[in-house]
């Protein structure tokens, strides 16, 4: 039985050994710390955080209610789960589609055109009908498709046009996965608070299909956030493109997902970097639906879920800070090749043992690796993908992940069931890896002349005072 106590002693560790991971990193980087304040690199890194922490700041603010919303319009479990099935298969459709525009309509477009199609489908949850809810999963769909290519794109770019290293870069995408797991963090309490703020009005079980107050206001919060999050793109960000055709203008569409389906087919570095940014966030999201039901044990009381999810959340932080020491010492792909590893250890764990706190310890293991598997890829994606179709491929990576995810919530595997099939799939994952070691990956990317950095810290100003917070 996984009780609160083991929970909470678990919170507090983890908590000291991040703030210990922290300084450790904190020295590690001195040497560099005044380098990077001199080129600008920290102003940039604001610049970019302010914008990603508001926009995951609102998905985050969605995640814990979206089901419990559906519930309580007397949505079925079944047609709930078909909810969650239309979003991911919006996203592996239409979201590839949408978000492959960014590198020919522009990414700092794309990222506010995220922050509309959002707000579009938040309020599409204040309405009690069906089909008016799967419009909103449709929506929702292709913003998640945006959030995930659009905005990382934009960042490597404009890095790379300001001629920052590799290195700094690793430890922006480090950063973010720091502020994301704050953001989850302190979305959880916002949500919750915004939630019990006010009861459903009116009743589900009244004539009106239109209601406020109860599960909506979580979304209601998002909306503001994701005008907040579309204020600062539109105000602090310049405009960054995919490469340009020898005529002179952007490909359309269809020629440039052609492109990019050319260039992993026949580049095995894109492809299989791909593999394993699939296969992991694959089992990722799995993971996400399957953690309730493993950690808990018939006919003993519900663990404390909430709590749990803080746990989560506070080993992903580890992780981020794991990377960020790590990377002083280690190339990305040997970090890579060491994470998949324990993530695939964590996984078999479920099906093998059958002891909650046993799974439970497994699981916070699993999140720390995710902590450092973002920035890894984020880093690795970075010198094997091309910038001419960075969105476009980012958005072709995520076509087997949705698949595999609708294949998952489908077929309704039992729990043991699911995570072995993850494993098989990180097992992959990790055989991806290791064939990517072999291959020949710039260790320093520095595709344009230092001197850049001259030219573009006129831009910087603004930044310098949003960007405080999180310096």
């Amino acid at each position: 039985m996984l009780t609160p106590a083991y929970v909470q002693i678990c919170f507090m560790l983890l908590v000291v050994i991040t703030c210990t991971v922290v300084w450790l990193s904190r020295e590690a980087a001195q040497g560099t710390a005044k380098e990077t304040l001199e080129t600008g690199v920290r102003k940039f890194r604001n610049l970019y955080l302010a914008v990603y922490f508001m926009a995951m700041f609102s998905d985050w603010l969605q995640g814990p209610y979206v089901y419990a919303l559906y519930e309580s319009y007397g949505i079925s479990p079944s047609d709930n789960a078909m909810l969650f099935v239309a979003g991911f298969g919006s996203s592996m459709v239409f979201g590839t589609v949408v978000g492959s525009m960014a590198d020919k309509t522009g990414r700092r477009k794309s990222a506010l055109l995220y922050c509309l199609i959002y707000i579009v489908s938040c309020l599409t949850k204040h309405v009690s009908m069906y089909t008016v809810l799967m419009m909103g999963r449709v929506a929702g769909g292709i913003a998640t498709s945006l959030l995930f290519s659009v905005f990382e794109s934009w960042l490597v770019c404009e890095h790379h046009e300001r001629g920052y290293t590799s290195d700094s870069l690793s430890e922006t995408f480090s950063f973010a996965a720091l502020w994301n797991s704050i953001a989850a963090i302190s979305a959880g309490f916002v949500a919750q608070y915004a939630a019990d703020f006010a009861p459903l009005s009116p009743p589900a079980s009244s004539s009106s299909s239109i209601h406020i107050g109860g599960f909506c206001s979580p979304f209601d919060v998002s909306i503001i956030c994701l005008m907040f999050c579309g204020m600062l793109i539109f105000l602090l960000w310049t405009e960054n493109y995919g490469e340009k055709t020898s005529s002179g203008n952007h490909a359309d569409v269809s020629q440039s997902m052609k492109e990019a389906v050319q260039l992993i087919t026949g580049n095995p570095d894109i492809l299989l970097c791909g593999l394993v940014s699939s296969l992991f966030e694959a089992s990722m999201y799995v993971f996400v639906f399957q953690w309730t039901p493993a950690v808990s044990q018939e006919g003993q009381p519900k663990p404390p879920f909430g709590h749990i999810f803080s746990t989560f959340m506070v080993s992903c932080m580890l992780g981020s800070r794991v990377f960020s020491l790590a990377s002083k010492y280690m190339t990305p792909q040997r970090i890579g090749q060491g994470v998949i590893a324990l993530a695939t250890a964590t996984h078999l764990a479920v099906p093998m043992i059958d002891d909650p706190q046993v799974r439970f310890t497994a699981f916070l293991l699993f999140e720390m690796s995710v902590g450092i598997y973002f920035p890894m890829i984020g880093t690795l994606k970075s010198s094997i993908v091309p910038e001419a179709s960075r969105a476009t491929i980012y958005n072709l990576y995520r076509v087997p992940l949705n698949f595999l995810v609708i294949g998952a919530l489908v077929c309704k595997a039992s729990t043991k069931t699911a995570f072995t099939v993850t494993s098989i799939l990180l097992g992959l994952a990790l055989l991806a890896q290791s064939l990517l070691i072999t291959k020949i990956i710039p260790e320093h990317h520095d595709p344009v002349p230092m001197q850049v950095v001259e030219t573009k810290e006129i831009e910087l100003n603004e930044p310098e005072i949003l960007g405080a917070a999180i310096a």
